[in-house]
């Protein structure tokens, strides 16, 4: 595809999320009440949270624009948003600290405010090969950046609408320099977890993904990529040379590693590090106090069952799981896939769409019992005609 044809699907595909945000927004801030009055006292109840963690989930469902992602994945279908939401929110609570600790991987780098592409989104730069060669915990890690990603987009958000801008910003145009990297360095198991499981809980973040540094050497590496992405994903991204890409985004936005005017990666400021905070230090107690530790809230969390056989984020739609974190994935409960179990699902599933018309013709037919006349019973009806033909039959003496 070229510069031009990128550049104008860009545009299309921005004015149709334009579109749909108008169109749903009312719909959102429906769905955003209902969570916060209704459902988010219920797990405030049930999981025993504290003010603390009541109030982080207060923010994140506060997080207008989030919740239109979450129900635009869901195609505005307010019963599986509702759902998702209180998955994903328990997942929050259990996996994503109260304060984002900084990191030592620097993978991802999210370029300067000021530099955004043609139709006003910021841009994030991230190096493949550092991703595969990060030596800590790359699935923290990616949490950890996910989550600031967003925390970016609410902050600028926020200055924009004290500015008097009202157009939000919900994405990022990703720049993906896949140099340095061959099939063998390439961890299947953390792009799949990626796609599979972290992009669902930080839905429709991004608009467009523009592959660097891209050769028929990494040929295989796509190959392998391209089989977790689903189709809508593939539409957004584009493999463009430095001169296609500089006819795309304009040089002013882009460091000097991709032919712009801007400075050097590693010298340009990351708004993302103004968002990182060191963990809160404990506050002194009396040593006259006898403190009891509470559990982490991981702990009681983790063994929710917040993931239903029918919800989405479910590998095993159908299927009950078990196992789950952040690390792994969710694994069937009982080691395979049984009927039964597949069963009970389209079962439920089948009572949640018909109950009430069920309810309606069972009180439909028990209306009509009642108003029918009650007859004789047929075995009374046979007793009564076998004696009148033994009478009508008998000797004339008999009767």
């Amino acid at each position: 595809m070229s510069a031009t044809a990128a550049l104008q699907t860009l545009r299309e595909q921005a004015d149709l999320f334009a579109e749909v945000y108008e169109q749903h927004l009312e719909g959102t801030k429906s769905l955003q009440h209902t969570l916060i009055q209704d459902i988010l006292p219920g797990l405030v109840d049930e999981l025993d949270l504290q003010e603390e963690d009541e109030e982080r989930a207060r923010l994140w469902l506060g997080d207008l624009h989030s919740m239109f992602r979450i129900f635009r994945r869901h195609k505005f279908t307010v019963p599986f948003a509702l759902e998702h939401v209180r998955d994903i929110l328990l997942w929050r609570l259990a996996i994503i600290p109260a304060e984002i600790p900084r990191g030592s991987s620097s993978f991802l780098q999210c370029l300067p405010l000021a530099a955004r592409d043609p139709i006003g989104r910021p841009i994030i730069v991230v190096k493949l090969a550092g991703l595969f060669e990060c030596s800590g915990n790359v699935r923290e890690a990616l949490i950890r950046y996910m989550e600031l990603l967003r925390l970016n987009l609410e902050a600028m958000n926020a200055t924009a609408g004290e500015e008097g801008n009202p157009s939000p910003i919900m994405q990022y145009v990703a720049l993906l320099d896949i140099g340095g990297i061959s099939v063998q360095s390439v961890s299947t198991d953390v792009v799949s977890w990626y796609v599979l499981e972290l992009v669902p809980r930080f839905p429709g973040m991004l608009a467009a993904t523009f592959i660097l540094n891209y050769s028929w050497a990494h040929s295989g590496v796509w190959n392998i990529v391209k089989r977790v992405l689903p189709k809508s994903a593939l539409s957004r991204v584009f493999f463009p040379s430095q001169e296609e890409l500089l006819q795309v985004v304009s040089p002013s936005a882009l460091p000097q590693e991709y032919g712009g005017f801007l400075a050097a990666l590693s010298q340009l400021e990351d708004p993302l590090e103004k968002l990182t905070a060191p963990p809160r230090a404990p506050s002194p107690e009396s040593p006259s106090k006898s403190v009891r530790l509470q559990p982490p809230l991981s702990s009681s969390i983790a063994r929710a069952p917040s993931i239903s056989p029918t919800s989405h984020l479910n590998p095993y739609f159908g299927y009950p799981v078990s196992g789950r974190d952040a690390a792994t994935t969710p694994r069937l409960r009982h080691g395979r896939q049984r009927k039964r179990d597949l069963f009970r699902t389209l079962a439920s599933l089948w009572w949640g769409r018909w109950r009430s018309r069920v309810y309606l013709l069972l009180c439909i037919a028990l209306a009509v019992v009642m108003v029918t006349p009650r007859r004789r019973p047929r075995i009374l009806r046979w007793k009564q005609a076998v004696r009148r033909l033994l009478g009508s039959g008998g000797p004339p003496g008999s009767r």
